[in-house]
């Protein structure tokens, strides 16, 4: 079989998963990972986080990015701005996000424009992680185009259900890598090669 099957047969599994939680599970598992990944010295250490709005049994994010503007740090949220990419924008009232046309809370289009450039932390989402930091995405490369060439000093953080942890993903050359997982039960740090 194919990486790309493979990924196929992953993403559905996992999704299917996810979408069994109940809403305050989800609701447990956001507070408990929130409370973790703002632990990490490099959460301390970052003025600026890139994170994004949950949704569909993504472990929840609403408590992570209130806890970003209670510590003043500014906070980056992606908007898809067509079918293939993402464009950050500079958020600071969370009441401001508007639904997508897929119903995902973004910034809207007026917001303050940003890039990657000064970001310590980017919370990156995924149907899936291993150990080696490698990442199943929904399969559009939103996330893969976007961090392709993330800035050196940048910490890339999965976010995800413990049940999400796969011992071994296929990977193709375009799959971007993170280098630790923040799921409810711990942070686990990747061997990232």
């Amino acid at each position: 079989m194919d990486a790309r099957a493979d990924k196929d047969r992953l993403r559905a599994e996992l999704k299917a998963r996810r979408m069994a939680l109940t809403p305050r599970e989800l609701q447990v598992a956001g507070d408990t990972a929130a409370r973790l990944v703002t632990q990490l010295p490099e959460w301390k250490q970052a003025k600026t986080v890139c994170l994004y709005a949950s949704f569909g049994g993504e472990l929840p994010t609403d408590a992570l990015m209130l806890l970003a503007l209670l510590e003043g740090k500014r906070l980056l949220l992606p908007r898809v701005t067509n079918k293939t990419s993402l464009v950050l924008h500079e958020v600071t009232d969370l009441a401001a996000l508007q639904p997508s046309r897929l119903g995902i809370r973004e910034p809207k289009p007026t917001a303050p424009v940003a890039t990657l450039a000064d970001a310590g932390l980017i919370l990156v989402p995924g149907l899936g992680f291993d150990g080696a930091g490698r990442r199943l995405g929904f399969g559009g490369g939103f996330y893969d185009r976007l961090l392709a060439k993330p800035p050196r000093k940048t910490f890339l953080l999965g976010h995800a259900h413990a049940f999400q942890l796969v011992s071994r993903l296929p990977d193709e050359p375009h799959d971007i890598k993170v280098k630790a997982v923040a799921t409810p039960q711990g942070v686990i740090r990747c061997r990232v090669r």
